[in-house]
């Protein structure tokens, strides 16, 4: 049984129409919201004078879906009147009163479309998922096909790229530039990406390749908007290199990111133990003399499953990881030698005040005496870390230089959204849940209100 209560009850639609008549009453199982426009003040929100005579003709009645977190729906009952005045030219200009806050031709309210877009692209939702959370809890009947329109119409009300490059950098000055790439789902194109150094994606755009020539023309975008970039963060590509060396000159201090110089290496290292691993499992097959081919195989099996604790830093093992750390290296001394190895490359970056002590750290890990089975992968490393020296040390010689990039974040943003939609089906449908992104996550678009500057109408 219901209990009757009397509470005031306010939706955005109701708050956007004073001027309206506005009533309440439950009607057929809903709480039906009647906004009556024909006593707008008509006059000023056509932008006339008060003389100006209004001719009126028909009214008209139409109904529209609102969130309701009641046990039964919200509906508006809106009543429009159609009518016309005479301009100064003595023509007549036709009008039809309106409610702020809801679409007619739709028939449901602009919060509602800003929510069911919220939980697409913030949620993480589906199109599928989102209809029915739409039912289920806000007794709301929105098709799948409806919700694709609506992500680009919501995106098209939003300001330009430039505009909304502006926007974020009044918000947060843009100074440094996060570059990668992201191979999206269902496709063998690649998508270039650059964020900003507040996490905060700044924009996309496809290529058929690592191409030189693509990645200035994304660059010349940013250049022309005049924004103060003065450092760039990337990963070892050169073309990536060549292209803001070639933009932005020899003014802003470019970084090799250091998730990827560890990541070149320890793939080349990697490849050596577990060569080292299958041939000590090898030499346990051949061996006769049963303690010893207890030894090996322990070891071989030991190998390969810390194989990814050996590459771990000491600084983010467990006391636990450490005892067996030290257990596999005096076990091995092959082992120990490769984790001393491991040790040099962290000293150039993790342990070096200045360029100098970099590359001294780089000469004593070149000096090492590893003498082991089929070096190349060490010696390598080396020849890689000596090549790019330079583009991997700037942040040893610019005190605003950071060691890491932002980039692994923004292709898990993005990876994030399109998993939850299966891929997109169009570069346009990218960018509209990018765009919308954007104003929700960095300039505060909000479900009830979006600001105003970020509105195209």
């Amino acid at each position: 049984m219901p209990l009757n209560i009397s509470i005031p009850v306010s939706t955005a639609a109701i708050e956007l129409n004073p001027d309206s008549k506005i009533s309440g009453a439950h009607e057929n199982g809903q709480v039906m919201i009647t906004i009556n426009t024909k006593d707008q003040n008509v006059h000023q929100r056509l932008g006339l004078g008060t003389k100006t005579v209004l001719y009126w003709g028909d009214e008209n009645t139409y109904e529209a879906q609102e969130l309701s977190c009641f046990l039964c729906p919200i509906r508006y009952r809106v009543i429009t009147k159609s009518g016309y005045y005479y301009d100064e030219n003595g023509e007549a200009v036709y009008f039809t009163t309106k409610a702020y806050g809801i679409d007619s031709n739709r028939h449901i309210s602009e919060v509602l479309m800003r929510a069911a877009v919220l939980l697409l692209v913030i949620a993480g939702m589906g199109y599928r998922q989102v209809s029915w959370i739409l039912k289920a809890l806000f007794h709301v009947q929105i098709s799948k096909s409806s919700l694709h329109r609506w992500v680009k119409e919501v995106a098209n009300q939003l300001p330009p790229f430039e505009k909304m490059i502006e926007l974020l950098n009044d918000d947060k000055p843009i100074t440094e530039g996060h570059l990668d790439e992201l191979y999206p789902l269902g496709t063998n194109d690649m998508l270039l990406v650059l964020k900003d150094e507040h996490g905060r994606i700044l924009a996309s755009q496809p290529s058929e390749k690592k191409d030189e020539e693509a990645v200035k023309s994304f660059l010349q975008k940013f250049k022309d908007l005049k924004l103060n970039f003065k450092t760039f963060y990337t990963d070892g590509c050169i073309q990536y290199y060549n292209a803001i060396r070639a933009v932005f000159g020899n003014n802003v201090a470019i970084q090799y990111d250091y998730f990827h110089i560890i990541q070149n290496i320890w793939r080349k290292i990697r490849r050596w133990v577990l060569s080292y691993r299958r041939d000590i499992k090898k030499q346990s097959e051949n061996v006769k003399t049963p303690w010893y081919k207890k030894k090996l195989e322990t070891l071989a099996e030991t190998l390969w499953k810390n194989r990814y604790l050996i590459f771990k830093s000491e600084n983010n093992m467990t006391d636990d990881e450490k005892e067996l750390l030290k257990d596999i290296v005096t076990s091995d001394h092959k082992i120990g030698k490769v984790r001393s190895f491991l040790g040099g490359v962290w000293n150039i970056f993790e342990d070096s005040k200045d360029e100098e002590a970099a590359r001294e750290a780089l000469n004593n890990l070149k000096s090492k005496q590893l003498n082991l089975k089929n070096p190349e992968p060490f010696q390598k490393s080396i020849e890689f870390l000596e090549k790019n020296f330079k583009w991997m040390t700037a942040f040893l010689r610019h005190d605003d230089v950071k060691r890491n990039s932002l980039s692994e974040t923004g292709m898990r943003v993005l990876r994030r959204l399109e998993f939850a939609h299966d891929g997109f089906r169009s570069d346009e449908g990218r960018e509209n849940f990018l765009r919308i992104y954007q104003a929700i996550k960095y300039l505060n678009w909000d479900v009830y209100k979006p600001p105003p500057e970020l509105q195209n109408s």
